[in-house]
């Protein structure tokens, strides 16, 4: 197994946070009340949360994120994404209670609080964003080293090389970078194997065509199909055109579909034999019948073109 390559870490300064509870930070809304204007009164901490909010937010949004402090500006900015939660949460459920207008006049104190809480959340988020990307695209660069070395000791061609892949398990932060590397090897000796059945497919494929058939279209098929498919196909092929060369050769008329046999028997009895013609012809063909038709053209000396 490879050695894992390590990547080089930057110093950075430690920096030093002392860990706050955002307990504290709860919002409360009361039951709905009547004044003596039959007017509903909202009531609740939300100013006084709001300044609570405000205090926490300035004192973690500036935090610099460091290769020591990771896991704890996630943590902070976990409990930002939970304080926000718990606010709509609590909007969700005194909705229900409060009847329009109030319960407008509640999403609107409940944004404010919430916008109050992103300004932390996404200043950190940012950073961590930020953080992983570095991380991805170092551990790729790696990754990637490992990608040419194994495509070149197991001699894969390009086109082979471009089909290894960097899985998304290779990202993980559980996955261990030896696993990663291992994966790659196993992918590289998997379209080794499978480079080498195609060159050994090819060699078949020329060695049945001989001098008789052309290989390139067949040699297409090994893209969805087997080798030993093929080469029963090139059998049958051959056999197809030998009868059809034979009764050519013995002045029998050649049949590949009846209309096609109407429509040059009439061509023939007005066509001179010094002279080309020029005929438009719809032919319906499979797919395996190509090579046949085609070869059949050239072998008579039968210019066409497609339209």
């Amino acid at each position: 197994m490879a050695k894992a390559k390590k990547s080089e870490v930057e110093e950075v300064e430690v920096v030093e946070i002392k860990d706050v509870d955002f307990g504290e930070c709860e919002l409360t809304i009361a039951k709905p009340k009547l004044d003596e204007n039959k007017t509903m009164i909202i009531s609740g901490n939300f100013e006084e949360l709001k300044e609570k909010v405000k205090t926490v937010v300035e004192k973690y949004k500036g935090i610099k994120l460091t290769e020591d402090n990771v896991n704890y500006v996630k943590t902070v900015n976990s409990h930002f994404v939970s304080l926000r939660n718990s606010i709509d949460r609590e909007r969700k459920e005194w909705k229900k209670v409060y009847i329009t207008p109030a319960s407008k006049t509640i999403d609107a104190m409940c944004d404010d609080l919430q916008k109050i809480v992103a300004e932390g959340e996404q200043a950190l988020k940012k950073q961590l964003d930020e953080y992983d990307m570095k991380r991805k695209n170092e551990l790729t660069v790696i990754l990637n080293d490992y990608v040419d070395e194994f495509a070149a000791k197991y001699n894969l061609r390009e086109e082979y090389r471009n089909q290894m892949q960097l899985l998304e398990k290779y990202y993980n932060k559980t996955q261990k970078e030896e696993d990663s590397i291992d994966d790659i090897e196993r992918q590289a000796k998997e379209l080794q194997a499978k480079q080498k059945d195609y060159d050994t497919g090819v060699l078949l494929i020329k060695e049945e065509c001989g001098e008789e058939l052309l290989p390139d279209a067949y040699i297409r098929e090994l893209q969805y199909k087997s080798a030993m498919e093929i080469i029963l196909e090139i059998k049958q092929d051959k056999k197809s055109r030998n009868e059809m060369k034979a009764k050519a050769e013995s002045g029998e008329t050649v049949t590949i579909g009846k209309e096609l046999d109407d429509c040059l028997a009439k061509a023939q009895s007005i066509d001179s034999l010094e002279e080309y013609r020029e005929r438009t012809l719809k032919i319906r063909y499979k797919a395996e019948q190509a090579k046949l038709m085609a070869d059949f053209f050239k072998e008579n000396d039968i210019q066409f073109k497609f339209i």
